[in-house]
């Protein structure tokens, strides 16, 4: 297998580009609009559709994200990329404002939600990770924006990661991890994993090799989300969260 030592080697359009890219994002919409969509059905029936205030403007920041990413892609499609450049502007504050909102509702949700029935402040490990692996990917995605076939894996990978909030709830429907790691790892890692590795496959059928950022960004996935693993089933994190939200 032949991973890419320089951009120039790689090459940087194939045909199909524009509707592989297109397709991933279908898939990043369906996940997350099913799996919110089950979630929101559930709350409503139990009498429990309602949120703070910092849960909606996080949720308008996160599917802001969604939009955007949305447009960039059609006018990508369209070879509007004068617009494009310009649009991937708002990223630059939308970006810190997604990991502020982000932090302070995992913060207030879990200090709410603790002692109840919903509480599981084990789970803060996938929230800050993902919000970790999303800021990292999509920070050097832009940074890195002058070489767009790096640019554009990286911010595929960055919005791929934002699915798992989607899988967890369409998938997570019994709220029991007492099987231990491996039920865990194949809710709340494998159907990311799976979206992120049909770019890799992609790119072997049409290139017949792998992006290096793409391989370093599939590396830091799976380097974080193994941390996730063991730490949610780690008794000195669950304590350390129980200070870190003031209920210990």
């Amino acid at each position: 297998m032949k991973i890419m030592n320089r951009s120039k080697t790689f090459v940087p359009y194939y045909p199909s580009d524009n509707n592989f890219f297109l397709l991933m994002m279908i898939l990043t919409w369906a996940a997350i609009a099913s799996g919110f969509g089950y979630d929101m059905v559930k709350l409503s029936m139990q009498g429990k559709l309602h949120f703070p205030l910092i849960v909606h403007i996080h949720a308008v920041a996160y599917t802001g994200w969604l939009v955007l990413f949305t447009i960039q892609i059609l006018l990508v499609r369209s070879k509007n990329l004068a617009l494009h450049k310009k649009l991937g502007l708002v990223s630059l504050g939308l970006i810190p404002l997604m990991l502020i909102f982000g932090v302070i509702t995992v913060f207030i949700i879990n200090r709410l939600q603790y002692g109840t029935p919903d509480s599981d402040l084990h789970f803060i490990c996938v929230q800050f990770s993902n919000m970790l692996m999303f800021g990292c990917l999509a920070g050097v995605g832009l940074y890195l924006r002058k070489n767009y076939v790096v640019h554009k894996r990286l911010m595929l990978l960055a919005t791929l990661v934002l699915t798992e909030p989607g899988f967890s709830r369409l998938i997570y429907r019994d709220g029991d991890f007492s099987s231990g790691y491996g039920r865990f790892w194949a809710v709340e890692v494998l159907p990311q994993m799976i979206l992120i590795l049909a770019i890799g496959v992609y790119d072997l059928v049409t290139r017949k090799q792998l992006n290096k950022a793409y391989v370093w960004g599939v590396l830091f996935f799976v380097l974080v989300t193994t941390i996730e693993v063991v730490l949610y089933f780690n008794d000195t994190w669950f304590t350390l969260m129980k200070n870190m939200i003031g209920v210990a």
